[in-house]
């Protein structure tokens, strides 16, 4: 897999010949659309897409390789706020931050290991 930056200089590679092509037509002052001009642009569009199609996969692809990691941090998250709730009676507060921290780190875990399941 390329790195980010070889990634943008790969893209412009793939661009710089079709800008160079449709140059003319967009300093032309027709009042029509080239064809070619159209046909060039489509293609950009395209190479663009595949780009992006490429860079999810790649991203999806570690997040699959993050789940063991997220299975863990959730499981320590869950045993820590477990822990924190039995100790002293602590069913009975009803406002405690640090339930809503371990609450909204079991959450962010979840819904990690949920995008990476997909």
């Amino acid at each position: 897999m390329l790195p980010i930056s070889k990634c943008k200089l790969t893209r412009w590679a793939m661009a710089l010949p079709l800008l160079i092509a449709i140059r003319p037509a967009l300093l032309s002052q027709s009042c029509c659309p080239d064809p070619r001009f159209e046909i060039l642009k489509t293609q950009l569009m395209a190479t663009e897409f595949k780009q992006r199609q490429m860079e999810y996969r790649a991203w999806q692809a570690s997040e699959r390789r993050n789940v063991p990691v997220y299975n863990a941090r959730l499981n320590g998250a869950v045993i820590a706020f477990h822990k924190h709730i039995v100790k002293d009676d602590h069913y009975l507060a009803t406002n405690c931050g640090l339930c809503r921290k371990y609450l909204q780190e079991i959450k962010s875990y979840s819904k990690k290991l949920e995008q990476a399941m997909k």
